[in-house]
């Protein structure tokens, strides 16, 4: 599965750079706000579907962005699918990372990166130096088989950055996000959530067992 994902964002990617030169803007790597509107952006790795916000893959240093859909489940309801792609570059092919929430969840992950920037104002402020603490789980809690959380982190000169962290099947992934491209982030996957939220169908009233009785 995950193999088929990586090929699915490796050409995404490659589908943007083919056509994305008619309806590209040039990238920002650390504008704060989300463009829905966007249909590509130029970034030195070639050109990205959408407006994307800008990470760090923490494994391998490489720069990924941010990519959101919501995917039907039967099971689980609307899910919102956040992901990284990771263009090609130094050598490397490209790839990508999902991460999978429900419509609780989602909501759960937006508020956390929103909080990123009051936190890198507290720590600029008190100058708190080397510093990190967990803003909160999204899905799972640590140990689980699955556990998405995100944590605030601050550097040596107490710049204030996000870091989220995903174990799925045994396998830690991790990425950073400085401030601005994690409100990027969120206000990405927030507009991606309503949308899908206000064009899904109300369900159908649950069935009564009395009042089923009455149709034979």
């Amino acid at each position: 599965m995950k193999r088929k994902i990586s090929k699915w964002f490796a050409a995404g990617v490659l589908l943007a750079g083919l056509s994305g030169a008619v309806n590209a803007q040039d990238f920002d790597p650390d504008r704060a706000t989300f463009d829905p509107e966007s249909k590509f952006v130029i970034t030195p790795y070639g050109a990205i579907i959408g407006d994307p916000a800008q990470v760090t893959d923490l494994s391998t240093e490489r720069t990924g962005f941010t990519y959101c859909s919501a995917v039907p489940d039967k099971d689980r309801g609307l899910l919102l699918m956040a992901s990284i792609v990771i263009p090609a570059q130094g050598g490397a092919e490209g790839s990508g990372h999902a991460m999978m929430m429900n419509v609780d969840q989602a909501r759960s992950f937006i508020a956390h990166l929103r909080k990123a920037p009051e936190w890198a104002e507290v720590a600029a402020k008190n100058k708190v130096g080397l510093f990190s603490k967990p803003i909160g789980d999204v899905t799972g809690a640590e140990g689980d088989a699955e556990h998405l959380a995100l944590k605030f982190v601050s550097d040596a000169q107490s710049k204030g950055s996000v870091r989220i962290e995903h174990m799925l099947g045994g396998v830690a992934r991790a990425f950073s996000l400085g401030i601005n491209p994690a409100l990027k982030f969120a206000a990405q996957a927030e507009y991606v959530l309503e949308k899908a939220l206000a064009e899904t169908p109300d369900a159908a009233p649950a069935e009564d067992a009395e009042k089923s009785k009455l149709f034979k």
